[in-house]
């Protein structure tokens, strides 16, 4: 099987074919024979494969099929294919890094949004002067930030010392190397020695929880 390119047209009529190469948008493949991994998620996290000519194999993401492609030479991806069944391949999923926040002393709430409906995921850990908070919409939609330990409503900050957004596992490990002394970007200056008391974090309209400062 070969797959071959939609061509771009320029102003002056002449097609300009798009060559197959890492990036190209996984739309301008036509012909792709796109197919999922058996093991695919139910909510449709996964990758999509496809073979591209006798030697190279395109790999795009299921939740944008327009997006850009990968495209990799045949041994690369049965080599990579070879270790994952031999479970070489041991990378932290989601589940492993939020056990990991639990034991860093993070409480886990499901805030209900006007209608009854559980708006997010959120996790919460007051110490050392700062709040850290963890939001999870979706696998690819999690935020996570630092915010002052005055912070009055840590759902809605004013203010945010350090934030990052993205796929649940890159969010999430970058949240747990963040370390507790310091917040990068804030000028190098150390946190404050008194450990904030607390917060209260919204749970459902009107109400509120207290959650006490961790060490």
């Amino acid at each position: 099987m070969h797959v071959h390119l939609h061509g771009d047209w320029e102003s002056g009529g002449e097609v300009i074919m798009t060559a197959v190469r890492n990036g190209v948008s996984a739309a301008k493949l036509t012909g792709a024979r796109w197919r999922k991994g058996s093991r695919s998620g139910a909510v449709g996290n996964c990758v999509e494969v496809t073979p591209v000519d006798d030697h190279r194999t395109a790999i795009r993401n299921s939740r944008n099929p327009e997006g850009p492609a990968l495209v990799f030479r045949g041994p690369v991806v049965g080599s990579f294919a070879t270790v994952a069944r031999a479970g070489a391949v041991d990378a932290p999923d989601t589940a492993a890094y939020l056990r990991r926040l639990v034991e860093r002393g993070f409480e886990f709430l499901h805030p209900r949004d006007a209608t009854g409906e559980i708006a997010a995921v959120v996790g919460v850990r007051a110490h050392d002067n700062v709040i850290d908070v963890v939001r999870l919409h979706a696998e690819n939609d999690v935020t996570a930030s630092r915010l002052p330990g005055d912070a009055p409503d840590v759902l809605n900050p004013r203010a945010v010392l350090w934030q990052r957004t993205g796929w649940a596992t890159t969010v999430l490990r970058d949240l747990l190397d963040l370390p507790d002394d310091r917040t990068p970007g804030a000028l190098g200056r150390p946190l404050a020695e008194t450990s904030a008391n607390g917060c209260w974090v919204p749970t459902d309209p009107g109400r509120a929880k207290w959650l006490p400062a961790t060490a």
